[in-house]
C-alpha cells in the first residue's frame, strides 16, 4: 500500500519523471479552473485510458475508486443539498431543492475529486520512487531533501511491516486492542508504541552510520546509476502538455470556457 508503482515497459513508464509532473501540474490546473461536468468526464476518460494503455491492472483504479467514491458521494449530496440550483425543482421537500442545474453542479465538484486522484495515480503508478526523487533533484528540489523523501518512502512500508510483527506478538501475549472505549483501546497500544519508538530509535542509529560512512553532507556533487535522459518523446509531450494546459486556462479567462456546470460556453 506504500509502494504504488506497478512494473511495466510502457510509453508511461518511459516518460520522463519530469514531463509526467508537469502533466499532474498542467492536469490539475484545467481541473481546478473548470465546473464543467464533460470537462470532468473527459479528465476521468482521459486518464482511465492512459492507465489501460500502461497496461495499469484494473484493480489500482477500482482502489482508487473505493478510496475517493465515499468523499465524492458525500460532496455531490452536501451540494446539491446546500446549494439550490435554478430552474424548476424536481424535488421540493423543505429546505432540499433538487434541481437539474445543482444536480449537475454537484456531480461536477465530487467528479473533480476523482480526476484530480486519477491525475496524480496515473503519475504515481507508473514512476519508481527512485525515479520519482530523482525527477525531483533534477528540478531543483536540493539532495538532502530529495534523499529525505527517499528514506521515508523506502521505511514507510517497513515500519508498517515492525508494527504488525510487534501487534501480531502482543496479542499472542493476551493483549486485547478491542476491549472498552476509544479511550481503553487507545492504552491498549501503549505497549506497542513503546516497541515501536525502540525499534525507529535503532533504524535511525543504523541509518546514521550508513550515511555517515557514504560522506553525506561532504559538499560533493553526487552522481547516480542510472541518469535521467530527456529523449525527444519527452520534449514533444512537454510541449503538448503545456499547449494545451495554456490554451484551455486562456479559453477559460476570454470565453468562460468550462464556468457552467453543464454548456461548455456561456
Amino acid at each position: 500500500m506504500y509502494d504504488l508503482y506497478q512494473p511495466g515497459a510502457s510509453w508511461l513508464h518511459r516518460l520522463d519523471p519530469r514531463v509526467k509532473l508537469l502533466f499532474v501540474a498542467g492536469a490539475s490546473a484545467t481541473i481546478l479552473a473548470s465546473r464543467n461536468l464533460w470537462v470532468m468526464l473527459a479528465a476521468l476518460a482521459a486518464t482511465h485510458a492512459a492507465l489501460w494503455s500502461a497496461r495499469i491492472a484494473w484493480h489500482r483504479a477500482a482502489w482508487v475508486w473505493r478510496v475517493t467514491l465515499p468523499t465524492m458521494v458525500l460532496i455531490a449530496t452536501l451540494w446539491v443539498a446546500l446549494n439550490p440550483g435554478a430552474g424548476p425543482a424536481l424535488v421540493s421537500v423543505w429546505f432540499l431543492q433538487v434541481t437539474v442545474a445543482n444536480v449537475a453542479e454537484g456531480l461536477a465538484v465530487a467528479l473533480r475529486i476523482g480526476a484530480l486522484a486519477f491525475v496524480v495515480f496515473t503519475w504515481l503508478f507508473s514512476t519508481d520512487q527512485a525515479t520519482l526523487v530523482r525527477g525531483l533533484v533534477a528540478l531543483g528540489v536540493p539532495h538532502p531533501w530529495g534523499l529525505t523523501l527517499a528514506m521515508a518512502l523506502r521505511y514507510l512500508p517497513t515500519m508498517a511491516g515492525v508494527f504488525r510483527v510487534i501487534a501480531d506478538a502482543q496479542q499472542a501475549r493476551a493483549l486485547d486492542l478491542s476491549r472498552g472505549g476509544p479511550i481503553a483501546r487507545a492504552r491498549a497500544y501503549l505497549p506497542i508504541v513503546v516497541a515501536m519508538l525502540i525499534s525507529a530509535l535503532r533504524t535511525a542509529e543504523n541509518l546514521s552510520r550508513a550515511l555517515e560512512s557514504r560522506a553525506f553532507g561532504a559538499g560533493v556533487r553526487r552522481t547516480y546509476l542510472r541518469p535521467l535522459h530527456f529523449r525527444p518523446a519527452d520534449a514533444a509531450w512537454a510541449v503538448g502538455i503545456v499547449v494545451v494546459t495554456g490554451a484551455f486556462l486562456w479559453a477559460r479567462v476570454a470565453w468562460d470556457f468550462g464556468a457552467q456546470a453543464l454548456r461548455l460556453l456561456p
